[in-house]
């Protein structure tokens, strides 16, 4: 899954999840606080779980910077 996509989700998660959990809380609804929970420790944690699943070995390699390296010259 692309990385956009998941960030973006989360986003939508963790804004979704503040009104839910204050509507469920003052209307008495147990299970759309419950909801709203659900969607802020979800949206909190897939930032987190992106870091350290999926990522490829070559991707954060250093390289080489300067005039000298640079191919377009």
């Amino acid at each position: 899954m692309n990385k956009l996509i998941v960030l973006s989700v989360s986003l939508v998660l963790l804004i979704a999840a503040f009104p839910l959990i204050s509507m469920g809380s003052t209307g008495g609804s147990t299970a759309l606080w419950l909801l709203g929970l659900a969607a802020l420790v979800l949206g909190g944690m897939l930032p987190v779980l992106l870091r350290f699943v999926g990522q490829k070995a070559t991707e954060d390699k250093p390289r080489a910077a300067g005039m000298e390296y640079d191919e377009r010259i």
